[in-house]
């Protein structure tokens, strides 16, 4: 049934990638395993905060869960060395393992918070190889008209788990507690798998280049180097994954708990609202198609985002914090959807793997950020500590617009 809707929505120019039968299981794929992930991102911050009450280890823990990007450069030589298809296979298969693992320590009461950064470090690295891997894979299976919005739906299937995930894991953990969250996880995980086995005749289209992986990956860095335009969105990733990003991660749940005065629920609920803006936000550029006016319109989003979360900083109420929060969500995802179109249309095909490791490794400044958000929020509280990132972040990128103003006019 899933699939005859998703054939029919093909038929409109706004799905027109979905067209593609490997493309549709992607998609259906990136659906379960974002899920998950997001349900598992409120969970372990929430189960964090009951076993320290620390604003530090909340940091920490985000931290470790995002840690393993530093390795996908690395893995995005694999992603053009090797089958994408039996990669991310692999990686579904190792956040099976790390969630029911959770699951059967918290079942039989022996989960300690070394154990919870432990496998938090595992499932990033998963995430580091599953990344790079899932988008370099999306030019492989839709043609070039195709693929602002492939890349568009991608956004938008992840960001409907952004409403989905958080939201269910906020309820869960009152109605069935941690045990029932991560069964819930560790099913939606392997429904993920079983999808991407389905995935069996789609092309393969890799390089097997007889280089080593080394040299590869040097080979990747000097290709980005060349490529400025590449290069300057790379830089704009980094600059905003680790002044921006950090409020999904580290700054909500204190917020949530010691700001706003809400529980695990209204904690999971203001999540999703940053998820719903960014659905309304993905769904808008599905519809714009193969638009001009990237570079603009990525500007402008890389100044609103911060600002949004500024104002944010500022609130107390629970119903204007939520509001703000799908600001964020919503430029949020305008400006990572804008500069993965741009990335992977300025990117030579057999360098996709490698581009989207490098761009997939400047994630690697979020757990920095999320890390000094922590410490930060320890020492001067989290509304100050908020509201430093996000002028931090507007001063900085107005230096890069005006140090490159050719990044207005990119496309």
């Amino acid at each position: 049934m899933t699939g005859g809707l998703l054939v029919r929505l093909s038929r409109m120019h706004q799905f027109a990638a979905l067209r593609h039968r490997g493309f549709r299981l992607l998609w259906v794929a990136t659906l379960l395993s974002a899920t998950a992930r997001w349900a598992d991102m409120v969970v372990i911050g929430w189960l964090t905060l009951e076993l320290t009450n620390s604003a530090l280890m909340v940091g920490i823990v985000s931290a470790s869960k995002m840690a393993g990007y530093v390795a996908a450069p690395f893995m995005g030589v694999f992603a053009d060395r090797m089958d994408r298809r039996l990669l991310l296979v692999v990686a579904a298969s190792v956040n099976l393992a790390v969630s029911v693992l959770m699951l059967v320590l918290f079942a039989s009461d022996l989960l300690a918070l070394w154990h919870v950064i432990a496998l938090a470090l595992a499932s990033s690295l998963t995430w580091a190889l599953d990344n790079p891997t899932r988008q370099a894979f999306v030019p492989d299976l839709v043609n070039r008209e195709h693929l602002t919005n492939a890349i568009a739906l991608n956004s938008v299937a992840i960001e409907i788990t952004v409403v989905v995930g958080p939201a269910l894991g906020g309820i869960l953990i009152p109605t069935l507690g941690m045990a029932g969250a991560y069964a819930l996880i560790a099913a939606i995980y392997l429904l993920d798998l079983l999808v991407l086995l389905l995935l069996n005749d789609a092309k393969r289209v890799f390089s097997a280049a007889p280089e080593s992986p080394l040299k590869s990956l040097v080979g990747g860095l000097h290709y980005v180097w060349r490529n400025h335009t590449v290069l300057l969105l790379i830089v704009i990733a980094a600059l905003l994954n680790l002044l921006a990003a950090p409020y999904r991660y580290a700054f909500l749940p204190v917020f949530a708990r010691h700001v706003l005065d809400t529980g695990p629920t209204g904690f999971g609920m203001l999540t999703a609202m940053a998820g719903v803006g960014a659905l309304v936000a993905g769904l808008w550029v599905v519809s714009l198609g193969n638009f001009g006016g990237k570079g603009r319109l990525l500007v402008w989003s890389c100044f609103a985002w911060p600002a949004s979360l500024l104002l944010f900083a500022m609130s107390t109420s629970y119903a204007v914090s939520s509001a703000l929060i799908f600001v964020a969500g919503l430029t949020q995802a305008v400006v990572w959807t804008v500069i993965a179109t741009l990335i992977l249309g300025n990117t030579e095909q057999h360098m996709r793997g490698r581009v989207m490791g490098l761009r997939t490794g400047v994630v690697a400044s979020l757990p920095i950020g999320n890390l000094l958000a922590g410490v930060v929020a320890e020492r001067f509280g989290v509304p100050v500590a908020q509201g430093g990132y996000a002028v931090l972040a507007m001063v900085l990128m107005l230096a890069i617009v005006l140090r490159v103003p050719n990044l207005y006019r990119s496309e």
